[in-house]
């Protein structure tokens, strides 16, 4: 598909946050049908042109078409390193508890044990977003959210206030923590919440290592991971904590993304016990900070200890289109979490699936297949 003007092609992919990371899930994984996608889409061209790139990235779609908006599209003007967004959101700002809390909808949500919601839908969607967060809560669901804009933290601090009490996985870009600490009283909150959930004084930790609040001291010695994928580590700490001794590894799935055994004539097939970490590991659900920052390293915290991890150098001659970088990176993480990999290594995977995908244009799936894993 595609047309010419000024010498330009045309090129058309599949957009959104959570449908980024959903085709990259499947195409890392190099196995179709784990992923099942729930948003808004309208009843025209686009929305059969978006159908079938979905389908063919091997995500199991759950649509919801709606009658008065048109699907939702995004114009992306891209110039070597250098690219502006124009975007027409339409039904893709349609998503109401009703379209997720379906007898259709129910069994999948029964199955999964990971759910994983962009920053982006709680500006149009909310109460869909908590209503999912709880339903994970109370269903021992890992839910999993992106901060995806600072933007979202500016304008939207009391729905994030409300959201993240729930989470267990947070995902974002070092500038989107700055603002959400601007906005969003971390500190007040935690100490809200006497819970003993460790999210939040694992935010609140990443929060003011950012600040330079509290510094990170480095371990004794760097550990060289040789796996023929895994990046070299940089390991530092900032407190002893005898709970991270025990971390093994956690999960995630999209809004709704969920990591089955996979489907049958678009139907859910049984999913095993494989995908479920806490029967694998037969630890409690971890919580997770991640905190990209381009070509710095990565700062994550789990069980209120920061750590960074190397980000390895990639060739400014080699990164064609930065858009969908981070969703990649999501994409990647959870894969590898999808197959109960350590942390440090789900890391890796995230950092070296962003990286392939900076060789596209757009959020275009390589034409080769993924190799992070290696031969099965």
């Amino acid at each position: 598909m595609g047309c010419y003007k000024f010498g330009y092609p045309v090129e058309y992919t599949a957009g959104g946050c959570a449908l980024n990371s959903s085709r990259v899930f499947c195409w890392v994984l190099g196995e179709p049908n784990r992923v099942v996608f729930v948003g808004g889409i309208g009843k025209d061209e686009e929305a059969q042109k978006l159908k079938t790139i979905t389908q063919n990235s091997g995500v199991v779609n759950r649509l919801v078409e709606v009658d008065d908006q048109p699907t939702g599209t995004c114009l992306a003007l891209v110039l070597g390193s250098c690219r502006c967004l124009c975007a027409d959101i339409g039904a893709a700002n349609v998503c109401e508890p009703e379209h997720v809390f379906t007898p259709q909808f129910l069994p999948v949500l029964e199955e999964t044990d990971f759910i994983y919601v962009e920053g982006y839908f709680i500006t149009h969607s909310f109460n869909t977003a908590l209503q999912i967060a709880k339903y994970a809560k109370q269903h021992n669901k890992t839910f999993v959210f992106n901060l995806c804009g600072s933007y979202v933290c500016e304008n939207h601090p009391n729905e994030l206030a409300e959201l993240l009490p729930y989470v267990d996985i947070l995902f974002g870009y070092a500038e989107e923590y700055k603002t959400l600490d601007r906005f969003v009283d971390v500190e007040k909150l935690t100490m809200q919440l006497t819970n003993g959930q460790d999210f939040l004084p694992s935010l609140l930790k990443a929060l003011r290592v950012l600040k330079g609040e509290e510094k990170i001291k480095r371990d004794k010695k760097n550990i060289s991971i040789e796996d023929g994928n895994s990046l070299v580590e940089r390991t530092h700490q900032i407190s002893h904590d005898p709970q991270f001794n025990h971390y093994n590894g956690v999960s995630s799935n999209g809004i709704i993304e969920e990591l089955c055994n996979g489907f049958s004539n678009g139907k859910l097939s049984e999913c095993s016990a494989k995908n479920n970490l806490s029967e694998k590991t037969g630890l409690p659900k971890q919580k997770l900070v991640i905190v990209t920052n381009g070509p710095k390293p990565l700062l994550y915290v789990s069980n209120r200890i920061a750590r960074e991890r190397l980000v390895p150098p990639i060739s400014s001659k080699k990164i064609i289109d930065t858009t969908g970088a981070g969703d990649s990176f999501v994409g990647g993480f959870l894969a590898a979490l999808s197959r109960g990999l350590p942390l440090e290594q789900c890391l890796d995977c995230g950092t070296w699936t962003a990286q392939q995908l900076l060789q596209q244009k757009g959020c275009t799936l390589p034409s080769y297949p993924a190799t992070f894993f290696g031969e099965d």
